[in-house]
């Protein structure tokens, strides 16, 4: 029975292995998503539209990824397996082949805007945060921080990746290259070994003990309750998350995602440095993903969150600042630490309020969250940067409200609160 939960009778649990498994899926998704700053002035030419017209694909991509999670987790809690993660690969990879194809705008908007983002959420974070849950009852935090680090190596690879094939080859060989190789690499991966749950594996949860006292034995089905949104909404400590995610959301994968490339292309920087500073914040990304998570086991969680967010801020005031490209490596090394960061704590603190409910619909909801606050920071500076030619005034408005977010998360009760009433 003991070999049944390892990997090749290695010792090694096969929940690490979901972990890799997950860990490979979150290169791929975020690795694009983090790469539309790439195609934005592309686009702008090949299609004759404003900056206002592309930043508002990646609004419509935010809002059908944020609003896919929570209808994901629930299709992904109801059959299990690895149904919902190979349908969403394939649709990833179709919807990124086609938009290379594209010949005007509006299909862009379907292609990357609606197909490829629905794709995404059922490769999300927070799909991967629910599977872990399911497998780890032990360092749950520390592996739900490996499974994320994979946003931050998705980073390190892709967005390089996107910039240098697009710069020299342009922006059609870029989705057609990347697709393929997202098909090629992640596609096996998850149809040989992905699954939801561990008794689907004839397993236990990492850390769970057998009724003999043991780890070993087939688990039970985990038995979650389902729990009606509205009642979800009724918990304080939800919206004292869920609003800071929606502000994270704003800040990272809005704002900088979406507006950083283009916002120093226009002081002159070349994009060696530019490709330069995201592999450096993917580089940083990994090791606060991984700290953060095992810190999130052991220390407070919304002291965490509350120091993040902090940071963020004072290093955004760096950044208006700078005008030399070297001192973009500077800023990388200060942003890449905390910007995932987040999420293992955001993510425990969900766990923990929502205990025993199904854990793919509540951590679906709250990342709509973050999603919601990606698609306002991708275009509400876009629409801002046509109207005055400058970014500043967003930055003052990002400022302000990671200061105040900062605040808010340390009201976060510190007992569990009921579910529902």
């Amino acid at each position: 029975m003991v070999l049944q939960k390892r990997v090749g009778g290695s010792g090694i649990s096969y929940a690490w292995l979901i972990v890799f498994v997950l860990f490979m899926g979150l290169i791929a998704t975020f690795g694009m998503r983090a790469s539309f700053g790439a195609y934005v002035t592309p686009w702008e030419a090949e299609f004759s539209v404003t900056r206002s017209v592309v930043t508002s694909i990646s609004l419509l991509s935010f809002v059908f990824f944020g609003v896919g999670q929570p209808i994901a987790g629930k299709l992904n809690d109801r059959f299990g397996k690895n149904v919902v993660s190979l349908v969403s690969l394939a649709l990833i990879v179709v919807s990124l082949f086609l938009t290379s194809r594209a010949t005007a705008i509006w299909q862009i908007f379907l292609l990357f805007g609606v197909g490829f983002s629905l794709g995404a959420a059922g490769c999300s974070n927070s799909i991967a945060g629910a599977i872990i849950t399911n497998w780890f009852k032990e360092k749950r935090g520390f592996a739900l921080g490996l499974a994320t680090a994979g946003m931050a190596v998705g980073q390190l690879v892709m967005v390089p990746a996107n910039l240098f094939i697009v710069e020299q080859m342009g922006w059609r060989t870029a989705l057609s290259v990347l697709s393929i190789i997202i098909l090629v690499v992640v596609g096996p991966l998850f149809i040989f070994f992905l699954r939801s749950r561990p008794e689907e594996k004839g397993m236990r949860a990492y850390g769970a003990e057998s009724e003999d006292g043991g780890q070993d034995g087939v688990a039970p089905a985990n038995v979650e309750k389902s729990l009606p949104i509205l009642s979800m909404f009724k918990v304080k400590a939800f919206w004292l998350l869920a609003i800071p995610f929606f502000i994270c959301g704003f800040t990272d994968v809005g704002l900088i995602n979406t507006h950083l490339i283009p916002m120093v292309q226009e002081k002159g920087f070349p994009v060696a440095s530019v490709a330069a500073a995201f592999s450096l914040i993917a580089i940083t990304n990994m090791a606060g993903a991984i700290v953060s998570g095992h810190l999130a086991d052991h220390y407070s969680r919304k002291g965490q969150l509350a120091f993040i967010y902090g940071i963020r801020a004072i290093v955004f005031i760096f950044l208006f600042t700078i005008q030399e490209p070297w001192l973009m490596m500077v800023f990388a090394v200060g942003y890449g630490a905390v910007e995932m960061a987040s999420i293992a704590p955001t993510h425990s603190l969900i766990v923990q309020f929502f205990e025993g409910y199904s854990t793919g619909t509540v951590l679906g909801v709250i990342s709509v969250s973050h999603q919601l606050g990606g698609a306002a920071g991708s275009w509400i500076p876009g629409l801002m940067y046509d109207l005055s030619g400058s970014y500043d005034s967003t930055f003052y408005l990002a400022i302000v409200i990671l200061l105040a977010v900062a605040g808010m998360v340390l009201l976060v009760p510190e007992t569990k609160q009921k579910a529902v009433a």
